[in-house]
């Protein structure tokens, strides 16, 4: 911060060294210190920094962050004319909704989630090896108020080390010119609705990698924000109506 001085020209005070403080009792520590048993910082680090643990990795507290858009095209209706191709009637979108924040749980989708309170900075994961965040998502999510909460639509998300599977996408969705309704939140099944497939995915991101005795490789370093938007198509049928 600037400080006066005689010749009422600013001077910057420098910034105080690791360990030196203006303020008595604030006692700084290293916060690169990521060997086992170092000390820890005082601060809460930056979202899923990775330590060294008793007997496996540790995890910072961090924020998944995501949102869903969607867009909307209206065809007209395949049996209306002589031809059964449907033409495109207008576009628009819904309403643009904030962020959705959901907090991870340790070590499985049922276990406890993360506590952001100091000291409570670091959470102890089970083993050693690749840290990952996994999350699910499931389209038909609903809640005992309001169907099709959009919030519930990540229905678990959590740090483990290691992982059974691998991403398990959300199925592709073909173009058909026979086909006028749409929506990968509908609940209904028929010959044109969407599969459980098309519905429900996993995905995961790789936060690093932490090995007993050896230096820590962050791969991530900040909250994890996922942003992904549903093309939805209206007209004259339901996705269970199936073309003459």
């Amino acid at each position: 911060m600037p400080i006066e001085t005689d010749n009422h020209l600013p001077e910057w005070r420098p910034i105080p060294k690791i360990g030196e403080s203006d303020m008595e009792g604030d006692k700084g520590v290293d916060p690169d210190d990521n060997a086992p048993g170092g000390e820890q910082p005082i601060f809460r680090p930056h979202a899923f920094a990775l330590s060294h643990g008793k007997d496996g990795a540790k995890v910072a507290y961090g924020q998944f962050l995501w949102r869903i858009d969607t867009l909307i095209i209206e065809l007209s209706s395949v049996s209306a004319g002589p031809s059964s191709t449907p033409t495109v009637l207008g576009a628009g979108q819904d309403a643009i909704s904030g962020l959705n924040v959901r907090v991870p749980t340790i070590n499985s989708p049922f276990g406890d989630a993360m506590d952001p309170a100091i000291p409570n900075i670091y959470h102890q994961l089970v083993g050693y090896g690749d840290v990952y965040l996994y999350w699910t998502t499931d389209l038909d999510a609903v809640d005992a108020e309001d169907n099709h909460v959009p919030a519930n639509r990540v229905d678990a998300c959590w740090v483990v080390v290691g992982g059974d599977r691998a991403e398990d996408e959300l199925d592709a969705v073909d173009a058909t010119s026979s086909q006028t309704g749409f929506d990968r939140t509908d609940t209904t099944t028929g010959t044109y609705c969407p599969t459980a497939d098309q519905k429900a995915g996993t995905y995961r991101v790789k936060l690093g990698t932490v090995n007993e005795d050896e230096e820590i490789i962050q791969d991530h370093s900040s909250d994890v924000f996922w942003s992904i938007f549903l093309l939805k198509r209206t007209g004259g049928h339901a996705c269970t109506y199936t073309p003459p």
